[in-house]
């Protein structure tokens, strides 16, 4: 059995205002098109899918309830601007794509959140990019010099200004960069799953335990059984569970905490504007938002393979807390989880067909939201011979490199964390 669970629930999921139930899968089912996996990726695959087979059911399951699932669990940054985010040694043909890509991805969703009045606290505030120690500021600096190459507008903050509008002296240096939507991720989710087509069944609860077959396939899920003739695994760090990309992605674990409202004595902890977001130069710093109700959002750690227990995690946040907040409670994090990412070699994601009529998507490498909802859609027509240029575009570029088989590749891992630890000293320990 594939295991797809967490140890805590999701805390944006906790406080949404408009879960969905999501139904269960109570019998057997025959379909064209099945999808598997209900996090952005997937959701693009059942909605595109519909759109072009107007005529036909498209069955969509996940293990999870709506929004419990990795897409849910992410900090809810929507960043359009690849320099920000991809690898600094990617070529212009990349960094243009990825330009296409992300657009494409937040134009389908801003389609849809209109179309449909999802309320998922969609705001254009832009985010700002910090560094915490000497090889950040340093970071910083190219990439600052990146953005003025390209006519990108930004603002450098002073330190007291980093002060005012962070509530905070931890960072050394700092930008900020309109490129950037934030949304509460599990409203997305949820409204996402609510606005499907209606040619869509969406059926959730659902583990799968097998897959055999060829066109129609037999897809053993629950106690029941769905004859598919085309299947698409949109199931994040799960690909290799099924069979597929073993040597091509892997697993890692990031943790994050989540506030009440702040009021009182510490209603002004988080600075002055009235919502923000922070992405960090280094690698293993912790990503930070302050919520349009005055909530913080704080993502930090990683674990290869498995998932720390809510005790380690509780105190690496406090940890992490304590370094940027001193004066903050220490009870603050009224819910706390994990999330999985799948990470490939070279940063590319996994995408196209992986057998006869069964296709994959994986590799978000924590840029998900924008990324995995286009590739989605281009998945979707990849399987319906919908021709175009920024499909060709990223089937050249969708080519992870091999990750080495295990034990050389726990080996590899834990000397990587380790030279991304030393980068962050003397703050990582704290």
């Amino acid at each position: 059995m594939i295991d797809c669970g967490y140890h805590t629930p999701c805390g944006w999921n906790a406080i949404a205002q408009n879960r969905v139930s999501g139904h269960r899968l109570e019998h057997d089912l025959a379909t064209r098109f099945l999808v598997i996996g209900a996090g952005y990726a997937g959701l693009a695959i059942a909605r595109r899918l519909a759109e072009l087979h107007a005529d036909e059911t498209v069955v969509l399951i996940d293990a999870l309830p709506p929004a419990q699932n990795s897409s849910g669990r992410n900090s809810g940054f929507m960043i359009n601007l690849p320099f920000a985010k991809i690898r600094a040694d990617a070529s212009e043909a990349q960094s243009q794509w990825q330009t296409r890509l992300l657009s494409m991805g937040r134009q389908r969703l801003a389609n849809t959140v209109q179309q449909h009045a999802i309320q998922c606290g969609w705001q254009d505030t832009g985010h700002y990019k910090a560094a915490t120690t000497d090889y950040g500021v340093a970071q910083l600096g190219r990439l600052q010099q990146t953005l003025a190459c390209r006519q990108i507008d930004y603002r450098t903050l002073s330190g007291d200004q980093i002060q005012r509008e962070l509530g905070t002296r931890y960072y050394k240096a700092a930008i900020w960069l309109k490129q950037c939507t934030l949304v509460q991720p599990a409203e997305l989710v949820n409204g996402l799953v609510a606005s499907l087509p209606a040619n869509v069944q969406a059926y959730f609860g659902v583990t799968v335990t097998g897959i055999n077959g060829d066109s129609p396939y037999q897809v053993q899920a629950g106690a029941a059984t769905i004859r598919a003739d085309h299947v698409f695994l949109a199931v994040n760090t799960l690909l290799p569970e099924f069979g597929y990309a073993r040597y091509r992605q892997l697993s890692m674990y990031t943790y994050a905490g989540l506030s009440d409202p702040l009021a009182g004595p510490s209603q002004g902890l988080l600075g002055e504007p009235p919502q923000w977001g922070v992405t960090p130069v280094e690698q293993l710093e912790a990503t930070s938002r302050k919520t349009a109700d005055n909530r913080l959002l704080l993502r930090a750690g990683f674990s290869y393979k498995s998932e720390l227990n809510p005790e380690q995690v509780a105190r690496l946040l406090q940890m992490k807390l304590q370094a940027r907040y001193p004066d903050a409670p220490p009870d603050l994090f009224r819910h706390i989880w994990g999330g999985a990412v799948s990470l490939t070699r070279n940063g590319e994601a996994i995408m196209g067909r992986l057998d006869h009529n069964l296709y994959g998507v994986s590799g978000c490498n924590a840029s998900g939201i924008l990324k995995m909802t286009a590739l989605g859609y281009l998945l979707a027509d990849l399987a319906s011979g919908k021709d175009s240029a920024l499909l060709q575009e990223t089937q050249r570029h969708c080519r992870p490199s091999l990750i080495p088989p295990e034990p050389i590749r726990t080996i590899a891992v834990n000397l990587n964390l380790r030279r991304l630890k030393k980068q962050l000293q003397p703050h990582f320990g704290k």
